[in-house]
C-alpha cells in the first residue's frame, strides 16, 4: 500500500491525467499549450502525462495549430481516439431488443434487431450474447477491445443493485438482471431505465445538446420519460421518477380505467401505442397494430378517429403538465408512437399551449 507523500502524488497524477484526457476530449483538437492553460497544470507535467496518452493510444497528434503571437513553433494538435475502446449497447423493449456496438464517441458501428416475445426466461440473454459475437465478428474487434456494456429496460431499475424492480411488459418483477448479464459477460455492465438512458443521450449527442433541462417521453409499448435538471438525471427515492404512464389525465375516464397490461398506469392505457391497437382493435372486431391506426386516422376512418383523439388528447394534457410543473427548456417525444407525431402534432400542440403558462418546444 501506498504511504504519505507517495500515495498524494500518485493520486495527484491518476487525476490530472483524467483531466487532461477530458479536456482533450471536449476541445476535439488542442495543443499541450493550450491544455497547460486552460487547467492551470504547468506544462512539464502537461507534457509528461500527454505522452503517457500518446503511448497508451488514449490519444494521437494530428496537424499543427496557429503560429503563437509571441513566435516560436506551432504546436502540435491532439485529438482523443476513440478506437481505443468499444462499447456494446443494448436497448429491451416490450416487443424488440436492440443489440449494437459504439466507438468511445457514441458513433454507432453496427447493430441489430430481434423481436422480445418470441424468446423466453433467460434464453433472451443468451440470444443477446449470440447477436453481440456476430456484431463483433463482423467488425473484427477483439474481446480486449470491450470496454463496458450499457442495458436500457422499460421498467424501474434499482441501478445500485442492478434489478428490475417492475417492468410489466417483459413480465419482471425483482428480476435480479445484472447478475443474470454478468454470468454471460465479464465486462463492466450498467443497467438503467431505457428512457433514463434515452434523455443522456440525447444530452450528450442528440437534439438535447447544451440544455440542461429535458424531459424525453418515450412513447412505445407503454409510456415512461427521463428527467434532466441542471444537467443531472433525476431519478427520485426508489429510481421510479418519471413514471407519466400512470398519471392521471381524465377523472371521468379514470373510474372505468381497467390497465390495458398488468401494472400499467393510466395514462399508458388510454394513450400507449398497445392500448391503441387494443382499443381499435375491439371497435374494428380484428387485429389491429398502432402503425395502422394511424394510417387508417390519416384515411378519416370514425373508430380510429375516435380512439387516437382521445390518446392524444391524454398524452397532451400529461405533457402539459409536466411543462406546468418542471419548465423544462425541450420535451423530446421518442418510441414507436412518435414516428406518427406529424400526424397529431398540431392538434397536441393546440392543447399544450392551451394549458400551460409558457411556451416550451415539443420535437
Amino acid at each position: 500500500m501506498l504511504k504519505g507523500n507517495s500515495a498524494n502524488s500518485t493520486y495527484i497524477q491518476q487525476m490530472n491525467k483524467k483531466l487532461i484526457l477530458k479536456c482533450i476530449m471536449e476541445e476535439d483538437l488542442i495543443s499541450r499549450a493550450s491544455i497547460s492553460k486552460k487547467l492551470s497544470i504547468s506544462k512539464p507535467t502537461v507534457s509528461t502525462i500527454v505522452d503517457q496518452l500518446l503511448e497508451e493510444e488514449w490519444v494521437y497528434e494530428t496537424g499543427v495549430g496557429e503560429v503563437p503571437k509571441k513566435g516560436g513553433r506551432r504546436p502540435v494538435n491532439l485529438r482523443f481516439n476513440p478506437q481505443k475502446g468499444y462499447i456494446i449497447g443494448v436497448d429491451i423493449g416490450g416487443t424488440k431488443v436492440a443489440v449494437g456496438i459504439t466507438d468511445l464517441s457514441g458513433k454507432v458501428y453496427d447493430m441489430t434487431v430481434f423481436p422480445t416475445k418470441k424468446i423466453k426466461g433467460e434464453r433472451l440473454f443468451d440470444e443477446i450474447k449470440t447477436e453481440m459475437e456476430q456484431i463483433r465478428e463482423r467488425l473484427q474487434i477483439s474481446e480486449s477491445k470491450l470496454m463496458g456494456m450499457g442495458v436500457g429496460v422499460p421498467g424501474i431499475v434499482n441501478v445500485e443493485s442492478g434489478t428490475v424492480i417492475e417492468a410489466p411488459a417483459l413480465e419482471w418483477n425483482n428480476y435480479p438482471i445484472l447478475d443474470v448479464l454478468r454470468s454471460r459477460f465479464n465486462l463492466p455492465i450498467f443497467v438503467d431505465n431505457d428512457v433514463n438512458i434515452s434523455v443522456l443521450g440525447e444530452h450528450w449527442k442528440g437534439i438535447g445538446r447544451k440544455k440542461d433541462n429535458l424531459i424525453y417521453i418515450a412513447i412505445g409499448t407503454g409510456i415512461g420519460s427521463g428527467i434532466m435538471i441542471n444537467g443531472d438525471l433525476y431519478r427520485g427515492k426508489s429510481y421510479a421518477a418519471g413514471e407519466i404512464g400512470y398519471m392521471v389525465t381524465d377523472r371521468t375516464l379514470a373510474k372505468n380505467y381497467h390497465p390495458v397490461f398488468d401494472g400499467y398506469g393510466f395514462l399508458e392505457s388510454v394513450s400507449g401505442g398497445l392500448s391503441i391497437g387494443e382499443q381499435l382493435s375491439k371497435r374494428l372486431g380484428r387485429k389491429v397494430e398502432a402503425k395502422e391506426a394511424f394510417e387508417l386516422y390519416l384515411k378519416k376512418d370514425h373508430d380510429a378517429m375516435k380512439v387516437i383523439d382521445i390518446a392524444i388528447e391524454n398524452l397532451s394534457l400529461g405533457i402539459a403538465n409536466y411543462i406546468s410543473l418542471l419548465d423544462p427548456e425541450l420535451i423530446i417525444l421518442g418510441g414507436g408512437v412518435s414516428e406518427s407525431y406529424h400526424v397529431i402534432s398540431n392538434k397536441m400542440q393546440d392543447i399544450i399551449q392551451r394549458f400551460t403558462p409558457r411556451k416550451c418546444d415539443v420535437v
